[in-house]
């Protein structure tokens, strides 16, 4: 990943600690199942996050693909 991607990520990443952390302490009767469900969710995004940047940054590196016209 890329350092803007990488920053992004960082600034998404850390308050969704800090919420799982929140959500952990707010649950009186200790059911993890939802936990476990939510874990699993950030799981997936971030998963399908740092696929999708590797997809775009393969294309973006493309060298079959023609640069555009520099016309002024």
């Amino acid at each position: 990943m890329e350092m803007p991607s990488l920053i992004f990520f960082g600034l998404l990443l850390i308050p969704l600690i800090v919420f799982i952390v929140w959500i952990i302490k707010q649950d009186k009767k200790r059911n993890y199942l939802g936990l476990l469900f939510l874990i699993f969710g950030a799981i997936v995004a971030v998963y399908t996050v740092i696929k999708l940047d590797e997809n775009f940054m393969k294309e973006a590196r493309d060298p079959n693909i023609p640069k555009s016209s520099n016309f002024k």
